[in-house]
């Protein structure tokens, strides 16, 4: 490899060879473009020097980051966000200014690329912490990407109008075995032709090795057919690290099942809880008799009561992010095991409560009792939520782009409570909310306050802010039980 060749992009590919050791991983700091100029440059004398003996290898090269580290005073991330070139997509789609997720600390570089049929489909970075593996993808078009590549509600759109429409997920085999479906947080478009999106796909609760294959065959991407196929190498070692598990096996008695709490899992991405069960009566393993008996429309899950708002130490509500599940056959331990997963959390609390819930699918909206208030510019307005508590407007700023809504919340679910807000025009028209995925940011100071972005609102319209009872949700604080963490 010569100099003339040698870009930012094989500077990119080098970091990922790089090893730190404890006390490096956690400097962070940015580098100008003086200190990158100065590392390539001792990079290039010292693969110039290497090449004299033997072939260039990304290893070597990887040595000499290190000495060029030393010599210029300066720490870099493996996933440097201030290196033009080594922005983590991950982080770009799932970071915040309330996030505390260091995405681009275990990030690693991918960025392989395959056109086909006039899509260019590439692989920026994934990541892996054993439960979950997160990639982060972009999709180039020659023309508008806009017209076939949907997003929000332009998904729900097409579905009413199309049944048979599927929106795109990334399918992988991990070590040879296929995942579950991938869930993806919301995708943003760059400019007219280029989408960017990261998706999340769940590997159950594993003891997967440092290192796993990741297989992605491609064939479909909203609706335009070609072949797509990625085979690369994810590391979970540098996560590892800082992976805390417990596993309390607690025996919980639900009114359909005898529980047991497998293993809870603190990761720097998300938070995992991993449940087993064994149904009370024989019945109640055949799905059509579980229906019967819960008198449901649909079930969700494995148990009358499968969905769990979990508060830690100090009572603030680490976010649910999704579930998976699955039955187990031929065990006379258990009949099904379910992997739910949260937010990650800032410290690890000493005991979590787990306080269980489920949906009234069955429920109408016409039963829903839903409550507006006139936004007159008084502050703070008080929003009623029948059983489930209240919602009290604190502010409304208004923007030029956004209309910035901030919330206190106080009840059984503040996270759930402070997400049904919702606002409408004179004419009754609904504002839309401008936060991707409905994703409320929670007061980095004050966990109990909120802040939602919405549409900007026009100043010659009269609007009310209203909720509803959220009476659709049964939650079963006489269920709830608490999850003691000690020593591994």
């Amino acid at each position: 490899m010569s100099s003339k060749k040698f870009e930012d992009n094989d500077l990119l590919e080098l970091f990922n060879y790089v090893e730190l050791d404890d006390k490096e991983e956690n400097l962070e700091f940015e580098m100008d473009d003086l200190r990158k100029k100065a590392l390539k440059k001792r990079i290039m004398k010292q693969v110039k020097n290497e090449s004299r003996h033997k072939k260039f290898s990304y290893k070597t090269a990887a040595a000499a980051i290190v000495i060029g580290l030393v010599f210029i005073t300066a720490n870099v991330s493996i996933f440097a966000q201030n290196i033009p070139g080594l922005k983590s997509i991950i982080r770009y789609i799932y970071g915040s200014k309330n996030d505390n997720t260091k995405y681009e600390r275990y990030s690693q570089a991918i960025n392989e690329s395959i056109t086909d049929n006039g899509v260019t489909f590439t692989i920026n970075d994934a990541l892996c912490d054993g439960s979950s593996l997160m990639i982060g993808y972009t999709i180039k078009s020659q023309g508008d990407i806009r017209k076939f590549v949907l997003t929000g509600d332009k998904i729900i759109e097409k579905q009413a109008k199309d049944s048979s429409f599927v929106p795109f997920f990334i399918k992988a085999k991990i070590n040879g075995q296929e995942t579950a479906s991938g869930s993806s947080y919301g995708g943003r478009y760059k400019d007219e032709h280029t989408y960017v999106n990261s998706e999340i796909l769940d590997l159950g609760d594993k003891d997967l090795p440092d290192k796993i294959k990741v297989d992605i065959n491609i064939n479909d991407i909203y609706g335009i057919k070609g072949r797509w196929d990625f085979r690369f190498i994810v590391s979970k070692k540098r996560m590892s690290k800082d992976i805390v598990d417990y596993k309390p096996n607690d025996r919980i008695k639900m009114p359909d099942a005898y529980l047991n709490i497998e293993r809870v899992r603190f990761t720097p991405i998300a938070t995992y809880m991993t449940i087993s069960g064994k149904y009370i009566k024989e019945e109640y393993k055949n799905p059509d008799k579980r229906k019967e008996t819960f008198n449901e429309d649909v079930i969700m899950g494995n148990t009358l009561y499968d969905s769990y708002f979990v508060l830690d130490d100090s009572g603030n509500e680490i976010e649910l992010r999704g579930s998976s599940g699955h039955a187990v056959e031929k065990s006379n331990t258990m009949d099904f095991e379910d992997v739910y997963r949260f937010e990650n959390v800032k410290h690890i609390p000493k005991y979590i409560t787990v306080i269980p819930y489920k949906m009234n699918y069955s429920k109408t909206e016409t039963e829903t009792k839903a409550v507006y208030v006139n936004i007159n510019g008084k502050y703070p307005m008080e929003l009623r939520q029948g059983n489930m508590g209240k919602i009290t407007v604190d502010s409304i700023e208004y923007k030029k782009d956004r209309t910035i809504v901030t919330c206190t919340a106080e009840g059984k679910a503040p996270f759930l409570q402070a997400n049904e807000i919702y606002i409408m025009d004179d004419k009754n028209n609904q504002v839309g909310r401008k936060d991707m995925n409905y994703k409320v940011k929670r007061d980095t100071v004050d966990p109990r306050k909120y802040i939602l972005e919405f549409d900007p609102m026009s100043k010659n319209k009269k609007y009310k802010i209203g909720t509803n009872d959220l009476s659709s949700y049964d939650v079963r604080n006489d269920l709830k039980f608490k999850i003691q963490l000690h020593n591994k």
